[in-house]
């Protein structure tokens, strides 16, 4: 009996130990990425639940090497604003590598095309490693919040509280909910697809 329920405490610990070691990821390298990935992704309003648009992003082939093709532009691998570099700060959007407890500050100045600029202040955690559901599919993914403010040039201020999923299988964040004191828009991966090798 002694020596089944010290199996099962061994067994235990293995799991615990390697679910610890789950929990941890780095960025993705452009390395990672093959041409022909392609993710999308839909916004929809919380208050009318109305899909407010659509953004795909494809792995492409340039003269530079492999990029992400993003509703038509070209951007870097890996790109800024999805893996860590959303402005040049010393409070970066996303701190790598990911682990559960992790914790730090993100500070941004921004411009949006219609010309208001802005300021997003936020204490950023990443608080746990669980299963989402999301229409393409379920994944395995690190449960990031981000809780603060903004303001903008308008002279508008408030709450902004952000909560993404970001999922290393597909190297994306598969949900991101905005809200400002009640939900505003959900975003979740539509679908994912990577080439055969």
């Amino acid at each position: 009996m002694f020596s089944m329920a010290r199996s099962i405490c061994c067994v235990s610990l293995l799991c615990a130990v390697g679910l610890a070691g789950a929990q941890t990821t780095e960025m993705p390298t452009p390395e990672a990425f093959v041409e022909g990935e392609t993710w999308e992704w839909r916004r929809v309003d919380a208050l009318t639940k109305l899909e407010e648009g659509r953004s795909v992003r494809t792995v492409v082939k340039t003269d530079e090497g492999l990029a992400f093709s993003i509703d038509g532009k070209t951007r870097s691998i890996p790109l800024a604003a999805e893996h860590g570099a959303y402005n040049p700060s010393a409070k970066p959007w996303r701190v790598w590598p990911l682990a559960v407890g992790k914790r730090w500050d993100f500070e941004a100045n921004w411009s949006r095309p219609d010309g208001v600029s802005g300021n997003t202040q936020q204490k950023a955690e990443v608080v746990a490693y669980e299963e989402v559901s999301v229409p393409a599919g379920q994944f395995m993914a690190y449960r990031l919040e981000y809780r603060g403010f903004f303001n903008t040039s308008r002279g508008t201020n408030g709450q902004q509280n952000d909560t993404y999923w970001y999922a290393p299988d597909v190297k994306a964040n598969v949900k991101h909910i905005r809200s400002s004191g009640r939900p505003v828009w959900t975003t979740e991966l539509m679908s994912y697809k990577k080439p055969a090798p």
